[in-house]
């Protein structure tokens, strides 16, 4: 008999769950619109593995499963895989490469932070979301600062001459587009929490040790420049993100200056020039007390780890090896120069996140955070193999029969991308959760007895994903609700930008406004239920952690879904028809399985002896067989359907010749962001 994980109808829904989420997290973006599929995929694991251990924590399914495919969505990933397509073999064979690594990091944190929920003892599960919360209050507040409209951060911008959206780059906090500044503020926050948990007991050490990294600090940046060394140490280290012996055909002169370039550090430290010996003393001074006195309880190690091995990987990758003559000659130790080093970052917090639970022993999580990743890098290459020969027939490129084209003109405007690498790179990425987390199912001891620590988890968990996690990515739709459209001669607003109150008629409030509005009183409902349910239960919540657990996918499925169709209704036409409708359709069929499939009770699963080391040396071995099959197989057959030529589709990017993008069109401080 099949394992419950490996049923058919399991398999379907934790694929379909992904699908779902990615091709939704299309039209939102980064890590919040990420964090959706992870949830999904989360609950619907947990589900359907017919362990009634892992169903009584679907709330901790959905929440590290969001919080762990949420971290890779801050790399840009469109560039790699437009290499592709390029014709240049040695960035088509590098495009596969880079997409690989990029969909690795994504699906191996993904899986790793889902496979926490099911391994770690509910003790220290709960207890890491102590300095979770004081990581996501500096967070909010950076938030609050950057993507609300009450325009805090572009404010501050303007101070520098910086436009947010258009000359990002002249921001002091801008560093090659990275996530460095989040790293240290969740290092600050993780600080702040450990000085907490010990009450501020050795302040005295934490002054002198900054007063004394300080001083030293100041000291050496004063022999520095007494000694004249301060100029070469800065030669070495300094260095454009751009070629600067490009030509100007029509001048014969430089394309571009040196002064218009960005370096390989931020404005910041410029502008703190003098006192940056200092400044980096008293950082290094804090290091050396929370090296000597930190206790990091509650998990909070495994999050400094991961923080910590984001900012080392990020200094050490993009921004020093970067300066070696090697690497200054392709643009530098960079993934898709001149677009943004976020994927160091997180390479750095996967290394932390393996690192820490390799020294906790924590086996199954190493290998699942592999396995993961190798199965994420399969996904996405895939889907962009498949994407470019669905759009080979009838391309202009391949053929000049004006009868083929217009044949299969109305096939290749099909969105293509939404469908191919959104939609089924979600579908496949969905084998990223299923396989490790189906193997763990059958392998790991079930916890018949466990005690209930810390319940409020529980209805945290619960409402970060379904009001936090549904906030911050539904709130972008109102934007296409009130964005201004043409009709002929006319202009109209889906919604207007500002409403008028009923019955008050001096209150007008920006749409923006109305639905935060609303939806913070839907919050405030939901943790008044939900800790209501905890003494006096709700009749409508199910006693069964069954029933719970498919009445939060449900909602949350709809609540996506229904707001997704919403976001794309305001300028509907045909070929949303295929991206939405199929997301509708898959949303119905989630709905019966998880309604019809998921058994109560169910056959647990036959527990097998588990060697981690032998299922981890596998993970390896397939990680290198489908990164090989991406390289030269997926190459090899682009390469003989397109020979050299450009696909004709989407941007043409180059990693690598004369024409490599870092070349012929890097960041300008005098130019708009791209």
């Amino acid at each position: 008999m099949k394992p419950p994980s490996f049923r058919t109808s399991s398999i379907i829904l934790v694929l379909l769950s992904l699908s779902i989420g990615w091709g939704i997290r299309g039209n939102y973006g980064h890590e919040a619109g990420a964090m959706m599929p992870g949830a999904l995929a989360g609950i619907a694991v947990a589900l359907m593995s017919g362990r009634e251990d892992w169903r009584r924590r679907v709330p901790y399914f959905a929440f590290f499963g969001a919080l762990g495919w949420g971290f890779g969505g801050s790399i840009a990933y469109m560039v790699p895989p437009s290499y592709t397509q390029s014709g240049h073999l040695a960035t088509q064979v590098y495009g596969f490469f880079s997409t690989f690594l990029e969909a690795f990091l994504w699906a191996g944190i993904g899986g790793a932070a889902t496979a926490y929920a099911a391994v770690e003892e509910r003790e220290k599960l709960t207890a890491i979301f102590r300095p979770l919360l004081w990581v996501f209050g500096i967070w909010g507040l950076q938030y609050l600062i950057q993507d609300t409209p009450f325009d805090i951060q572009d404010r501050l911008f303007a101070a520098f001459g910086a436009d947010r959206s258009d000359f990002r780059q002249r921001d002091p906090l801008y560093w090659l587009d990275s996530e460095w500044f989040e790293a240290v503020l969740a290092l600050g926050a993780l600080g702040a929490f450990d000085l907490w948990e010990r009450r501020f007991s050795k302040l005295k050490q934490l002054a002198l040790c900054l007063a004394g990294g300080a001083v030293v600090g100041w000291g050496i940046q004063q022999l520095l420049a007494v000694t004249g060394l301060q100029a070469a140490l800065l030669g070495a280290l300094v260095h454009p993100q751009g070629d600067l012996t490009m030509l100007d055909p029509a001048t014969g002169a430089a394309k571009f200056a040196a002064a218009d370039m960005i370096t390989n550090w931020p404005v910041l430290f410029y502008k703190l020039g003098a006192h940056l010996g200092w400044l980096f003393g008293a950082v290094g001074g804090v290091a050396i007390y929370f090296r000597r006195y930190g206790a990091w309880r509650d998990g909070s190690a495994l999050l400094v780890r991961m923080a910590l091995w984001s900012l080392i990987v990020f200094i050490v990758g993009p921004v020093l090896l970067s300066n070696l003559p090697l690497f200054q000659s392709v643009g530098g130790f960079r993934l898709a120069p001149p677009r943004g080093d976020s994927w160091a970052n997180i390479l750095g917090c996967y290394i932390g996140l393996v690192v820490h639970f390799r020294k906790t022993g924590q086996k199954p999580i190493v290998f699942a955070a592999l396995l993961a990743g190798a199965l994420g890098g399969f996904a996405l290459t895939t889907a962009q193999f498949i994407k470019v020969l669905c759009i080979s027939p009838g391309n202009p490129v391949l053929t000049t029969d004006p009868a083929a084209i217009e044949f299969w003109n109305h096939w290749r405007s099909a969105n293509w991308h939404s469908i191919v690498l959104e939609q089924f790179a979600g579908f496949l990425y969905g084998l990223a959760v299923l396989i490790p987390l189906g193997i763990l199912a059958a392998r790991l001891p079930v916890r018949r007895e466990e005690p209930r620590s810390r319940p409020w988890t529980e209805i945290f968990a619960v409402v970060f994903v379904f009001n936090i996690v549904g906030y911050i990515n539904l709130v972008k739709s109102v934007n296409d609700w009130t964005e201004v459209r043409h009709i002929g001669s006319g202009v109209f607003r889906s919604v207007a930008e500002v409403l008028r109150a009923p019955l008050i008629g001096n209150l007008n409030l920006s749409a923006w406004t109305w639905f935060t509005l609303m939806w913070l009183a839907m919050t405030a409902g939901t943790v008044w239920v939900l800790t209501r349910h905890r003494k006096h239960p709700v009749a409508l919540i199910p006693t069964s952690w069954l029933g719970k657990g498919q009445l939060l996918f449900l909602m949350f499925l709809w609540l996506i879904v229904i707001t997704n169709f919403t976001k794309a209704l305001v300028a509907f036409h045909d070929s949303r028809i295929a991206t939405e409708g199929s997301v509708m359709v898959n949303a119905l069929i989630c709905t019966l399985l998880i309604l019809g499939y998921a058994r109560q009770p169910d056959e647990p699963p036959v527990i097998h002896a588990a060697n981690y080391g032998v299922l981890t040396r596998k993970s390896v071995m397939w990680l290198g067989i489908f990164l090989v099959v991406a390289m030269t197989l997926y190459t090899a057959g682009i390469r003989a359907i397109y020979g050299d030529k450009h696909t004709g589709w989407g941007g043409n990017n180059a990693r690598f010749g004369e024409q490599a993008d870092w070349r012929v069109k890097p960041i300008l401080k005098s130019g708009k962001h791209r």
